[in-house]
């Protein structure tokens, strides 16, 4: 009496239906979230470097928390609370190589990110949390986009 079910039994057919819903939501959750975190940069930024107050270690802490967050999401693939053998049938073998390809993106989007950011040192001053920001959010945002372009490609 294992966990795996049998393609001719009928919870199984619910559970790929289920399974496939949650892989759609999950695409369009991790694009909603990419964009909006990129989006939210701008409102960090107009901070000024030597800026140390209650508001800004609070943005700061909100920025951190959600960038654990989404990289969470991003490893865990979001659906820690379905049952197992949803999850099973989320976790498929091209939803590990879309995860792959999209860490692969957030790579090269951090690289890019800091050989833009080396040459704008060189014109105009950057503080490190300033890079350290910069850098992770791209990155972050990458990934998620990447993600959430290759399942919903797949999903059609």
């Amino acid at each position: 009496m294992g966990t795996t079910l049998e393609p001719n039994e009928p919870s199984h057919a619910a559970d790929v239906e289920k399974a496939a819903r949650l892989g759609r939501t999950r695409a369009r959750m991790f694009m909603v979230q990419a964009s909006l975190f990129l989006g939210w940069q701008g409102f960090y930024l107009q901070g000024g470097v030597d800026d140390y107050r209650t508001v800004t270690t609070v943005k700061i802490s909100a920025w951190l928390v959600w960038a654990a967050m989404l990289l969470f999401l991003l490893a865990s693939g979001g659906m820690l609370l379905r049952g197992r053998k949803v999850r099973h049938l989320l976790f498929d073998e091209l939803t590990r190589q879309h995860r792959s390809a999209a860490f692969t993106s957030g790579f090269w989007a951090s690289a890019l990110c800091c050989i833009g950011l080396y040459f704008l040192t060189m014109f105009e001053p950057l503080g490190g949390r300033e890079a350290i920001h910069i850098v992770l959010s791209c990155s972050i945002a990458a990934a998620l986009m990447r993600f959430a372009l290759l399942e919903r490609r797949s999903a059609v």
